[in-house]
């Protein structure tokens, strides 16, 4: 069987083609060109250095979107017995694919390559800096015209909260450990596994290892936490909610949410850092006292100090206890040095000579293996000789920082201070800017908080190349750029010692404030669910400029960075979190004028009002309006009103709601104006006026498909099936709910999908019906619901009238025992069976 290979990166890729000597400083113009539009070069000197050149580039072909050539005076090599070189072969190949074609003056040109370009449409240019301004005009155009935007046809699907990050690094020499872990794990006595070690140890890298071996025996799979950026006890359920995609309100504890979630599912949850909130353990037993059917798998460099906990103390890899060349080549920390430098030189191996000095690096740290990759990427610089020799320089003479440390901690600080020196000067001073990021950055990111003229991407490149920076896709296809905690922790050192904090981090505020302005008129338009997943991807990075603001007490700015992305706070279900900061922008009121002080009354009681906190709403609005009258906000004004007009309704005060609805129309936006329209049919339903709640309905669902809003079109397809419903027509009921139901799953809205789940549960509880299916549906959406779910839903719909059996009569008509067994069938479906089960009847 052939081998798959694999281009470096797989989203739009550009298939790079030129004598790879003649026109190397054109081919680094072309990358250059790519990388600044966000797609991916694709070069033959990239990788894959294992296989025939000839199966590389044709690899590498099949798996590229475009194809540019680059030519000059060559016509390049042609291997023996083949009648083509490989320039004109990759050229060929390339025919189904879209072509720019780039051509260099040149006096002399091979008679081949000549030919080859006879007839052929292409470019001229004579400096490479040219042809770097042609190519990305070109592939800008030939995007625009060719490839469909992300805003046409249905949204990219969501990412999955809690997945397993993809391992930077292969796992090597750790069998015994994995079969150790496992054995724990799946021990049902056994709910909560700690692996304890120093930094550096390798603990996060075998636990998720071993969370993918245990996996199939977990119906509902696994979820990865990771606390690293958490600073206080008091925010762990928080963040553990975040993590799990799990919506929080602030009216109920996040970690009761996480318990709730939680509580009818069988999974592996696997929580990384927990050192960093050592005093949380209580909230880690409770979860799993709630939800008995969940094993905690935790990387800690202590234990939890709970009951039942089983702690496994990870150990360095082994380093070898002979010179014999046979044992130490296969000593697996010898075999991660190896495979490191590997990746940093394709061509390197353990020779007679290197194998002693690889040996003695290996004890020289200790075996531990993040020190071990560090010094593997030394290779393109130094011969493992000459980094034996600067290990005996710099071990133990510590840069800064505790002198008493344990000999594995001061031998990594001391293996990211080695690592650190080697940079150049450029390069140290982007890589001490860089840990402002608290959860990654891409190019523009570092470009904004980087030395203005110095060439980010190449130092990038030179950061990832020493291993001090990662480098992966994110979920939306881009590149994006991490650090580990340890080095990043380096990074902020190097930092605040060099006197650049403080403006390394106004540069990270002020980049966040422009991400959100940018982002602000989109949220609650058609390519809203795109921008809200790049708001998911930033929101340490926000909630770090928001302290940041905080601290420089600039209120006014932290609430316009609030305010900018307020639907993403509440659609996304980050309702605590947000509270967090609105409350500490009005603690700092003294600083806001009239109008800002309005727009936070205005947030912090939207807040309240989808945290079901309804009379301190209604106070925090009450306050808000005046303001935002006098600002002239009138889309503040419509915010607030439109509450207010509910408020109105429920206290049965129909004429006043009435009006405050008709004004928040009127000085609303397009969508708000969508939510007007649900909420007066739902009055209407109330008052028995039913045609003209049936106007109002089909003009929400009209604005809805206007604005290609997801929202008003749920709350649209609830309130109609209430109507049709409250009219006696249940198929037409169900036909709304199903509609609903869907696009609530395509979204990822679990709180949407439980309120429709139910509700199709209800209509499907007749006698005639299939009654165990109903208690399946009944049971899926309880599963998904959480306190703060619910009121999340309450607050823009009304209660689903209940006309189906009620749970006593339905488990008389199956059978205590039937009814039970449908009920854990159902608890177990998840979403997406769940959702089929609804609509098609199958799962």
């Amino acid at each position: 069987m052939q081998p798959v290979i694999l281009t470096p990166d797989q989203r739009i890729r550009v298939f790079v083609s030129s004598s790879m000597t003649e026109l190397a400083a054109e081919r680094q113009a072309v990358r250059d060109a790519v990388h600044r539009l966000r797609l991916v070069p694709v070069m033959f000197e990239q990788g894959a250095r294992a296989h025939p050149p000839r199966d590389v580039y044709r690899a590498y072909l099949e798996q590229s979107q475009i194809f540019i050539g680059v030519y000059g005076e060559s016509y390049g090599w042609v291997a023996p017995g083949e009648r083509l070189s490989g320039l004109e072969d990759e050229f060929r190949l390339a025919g189904t694919l879209p072509r720019l074609i780039y051509v260099k003056d040149a006096e002399h040109r091979d008679p081949r390559l000549a030919a080859m370009l006879d007839g052929l449409s292409y470019r001229t240019f004579d400096r490479p800096a040219e042809l770097r301004e042609l190519v990305e005009d070109d592939v800008a155009v030939l995007l625009s015209e060719r490839f469909e935007s992300p805003t046409a046809g249905p949204p990219d699907p969501e990412p999955t909260a809690g997945r397993l990050p993809a391992a930077p690094t292969p796992l090597i020499g750790r069998d015994d450990d994995l079969v150790a872990l496992a054995t724990m794990v799946t021990d049902d006595a056994v709910p909560l596994v700690t692996l304890t070690g120093t930094g550096g140890i390798g603990k996060t890298r075998l636990a998720m290892a071993a969370a993918e071996r245990v996996a199939p025996f977990f119906p509902d799979g696994l979820r990865f936490v990771d606390l690293s950026s958490v600073v206080s006890t008091e925010l762990v359920g928080e963040a553990l909610a975040r993590g799990l995609g799990v919506r929080t309100s602030g009216a109920v504890p996040a970690s009761t949410d996480v318990a709730s979630w939680l509580r009818t599912k069988r999974l592996l949850l696997l929580v990384d850092n927990f050192e960093q909130v050592a005093d949380a353990g209580p909230v880690i037993g409770e979860i799993l006292r709630t939800a008995p059917g969940v094993t905690a798998l935790v990387t800690s460099r202590a234990p939890v100090r709970l009951a039942d906990e089983r702690v496994y103390p990870v150990p360095p890899l082994g380093a070898p206890d002979s010179d014999d060349p046979a044992v130490v080549a296969a000593s697996p920390a010898v075999r991660l040095f190896v495979d490191a430098a590997r990746a940093a030189v394709p061509s390197f191996s353990l020779t007679p000579a290197s194998t002693a000095d690889v040996a003695l690096i290996i004890r020289r740290l200790h075996g531990l293996p993040l020190a071990i990759i560090l010094a593997a990427a030394k290779v393109r610089l130094l011969s493992p000789a000459e980094i034996v020799g600067h290990l005996d320089n710099q071990l133990g003479l510590l840069t800064g920082g505790a002198r008493d440390l344990p000999d594995r901690q001061r031998t990594l600080r001391d293996t990211i201070a080695w690592s650190y020196d080697l940079l150049r000067a450029e390069e140290r001073a982007l890589f001490d800017r860089l840990g402002v990021f608290a959860g990654g950055w891409d190019l523009g990111a570092a470009e904004a908080v980087a030395d203005p003229n110095s060439d980010v991407l190449t130092l990038l490149e030179g950061l990832v190349e020493s291993t001090l920076v990662r480098q992966d896709a994110a979920p939306d296809g881009h590149e994006r750029f991490t650090m580990l905690d340890t080095i990043r922790d380096y990074a902020l050192e190097r930092l605040r010692d060099g006197g650049q904090a403080e403006p390394a981090r106004r540069a990270h505020a002020a980049h966040c404030l422009r991400l959100a302005e940018a982002a602000e008129p989109h949220l609650n338009g058609a390519d809203g669910p795109l921008w809200l997943r790049r708001l998911e991807l930033e929101r340490e990075n926000v909630n770090t400029a928001l302290g940041w603001f905080l601290e420089q007490d600039d209120p006014a700015r932290a609430l316009r960075l609030v305010w900018a992305t307020w639907a993403f706070w509440w659609r996304r279900g980050h309702i605590d979190e947000a509270n967090r900061h609105v409350a500490r922008i009005l603690d700092r009121g003294d600083l806001l004028d009239e109008p800002d002080t309005g727009r936070a009354l205005l947030a912090a009681g939207v807040l309240a009002f989808v945290s079901g906190q309804n009379e301190r709403a209604e106070d925090l609005f009450g306050r808000a309006v005046p303001l935002l009258r006098a600002a002239g906000d009138d889309q503040g004004v419509s915010l607030a009103l439109g509450p207010l007009g509910q408020f109105a309704a429920l206290r049965g005060d129909r004429p006043l709601a009435i009006r405050l609805l008709d004004e928040a129309k009127a000085k609303g936006e397009q969508w708000q104006v969508g939510l007007y329209h649900s909420r007066v049919a739902r009055l209407k339903i109330e008052e028995g006026a039913y045609d003209e709640a049936l106007r109002q309905l089909r003009l929400a669902v009209e604005v809805s498909r206007q604005v290609q809003d997801q929202f008003v079109a749920l709350l649209a397809q609830y309130t109609w099936a209430v109507w049709s419903v409250t009219r006696g027509d249940r198929d037409e009921a169900r036909e709304h709910l199903v509609k609903g139901l869907s696009l609530a799953a395509a979204t990822g809205d679990e709180p949407a999908v439980a309120q429709f789940l139910g509700a199709v549960a209800d209509l499907d509880s007749r006698p005639e019906d299939d009654l165990a299916r109903a208690v399946r549906l009944d049971a899926a959406a309880q599963a998904l619901r959480t306190p703060s779910n619910e009121m999340w839903m309450r607050a823009f719909v009304a209660p689903w009238p209940r006309v189906g059996l009620d749970p006593d009569a339905t488990r008389a008509r199956l059978g205590g025992a039937a009814y039970a067994d449908a009920w854990q069938a159902g608890e177990a479906l998840g979403v997406p069976r769940a959702v089929a089960l609804a609509t098609t009847g199958e799962t």
